[in-house]
């Protein structure tokens, strides 16, 4: 958050203290335990900000299993590195992937190359190599920065490069990650097949899980 109203040529004064104690207190007047919060912030002079409940989602058992479609968007965020809400963007991506029942939309920048999901980090997977857009073109979500170091760490060869869309036939698997989707495999982007069992993949999804696992285990 602080890390967006910094590209923003901004300063967030805000103590993350006071924020926590916040959170604590809107799940506490409401009784709730376990529930995403989304925090707006409109203001950053004189911070106006905004903490609200939104609805869990969360990918099922199958879609582990059996991966889920995708389709591409042909879209360019306004500074990608930070986190900032498009909200007429949002609804129309709303629709379109309703529309096709798929799960999520990959963003397709004016230069034919693929990015990243509308509200995920994207990978693929070619060989015994993943591949995923560079740093400046996406958002730096904290998973796709657990993924890029559980790889370096398991000796995985990552390589950030531009994607080509023409190019997307050419992988072998491919997968998006996020808090709520973890890692989760791409079954098809459009109507380019991927392998939902790669081996590479499968690894990855395991060390991230364990790696979620000792976390948990050194907070409780």
């Amino acid at each position: 958050m602080k890390n967006s109203a910094k590209l923003l040529n901004k300063e967030l004064n805000i103590s993350m203290g006071t924020l926590r104690q916040q959170i604590l207190k809107l799940a506490n007047l409401n009784q709730v335990k376990d529930i995403n919060i989304k925090i707006v912030i409109n203001e950053f002079d004189n911070p106006n900000i905004y903490l609200y409940f939104i609805k869990s989602e969360y990918p099922n058992i199958d879609m582990y299993k059996n991966g889920v479609k995708t389709i591409i968007y042909r879209a360019v965020r306004e500074n990608p590195n930070a986190k900032v809400i498009y909200k007429n963007l949002r609804e129309d991506i709303n629709r379109r992937l309703k529309e096709a029942g798929c799960y999520e939309a990959l963003l397709v920048n004016e230069k034919g190359e693929v990015t990243e999901g509308s509200r995920s980090n994207l990978f693929f997977i070619k060989e015994n190599k993943v591949y995923t857009a560079p740093a400046k073109d996406v958002l730096l979500g904290i998973t796709r920065q657990k993924i890029i170091k559980i790889c370096r760490l398991n000796d995985i060869e990552i390589i950030e490069k531009p994607i080509k869309i023409e190019n997307l036939q050419n992988f072998d698997a491919a997968f998006i990650t996020g808090t709520s989707p973890k890692v989760l495999p791409i079954s098809k982007i459009d109507d380019v097949i991927y392998d939902v069992n790669n081996i590479l993949m499968r690894k990855i999804m395991e060390l991230y899980n364990e790696e979620i696992k000792n976390y948990l285990g050194t907070v409780h």
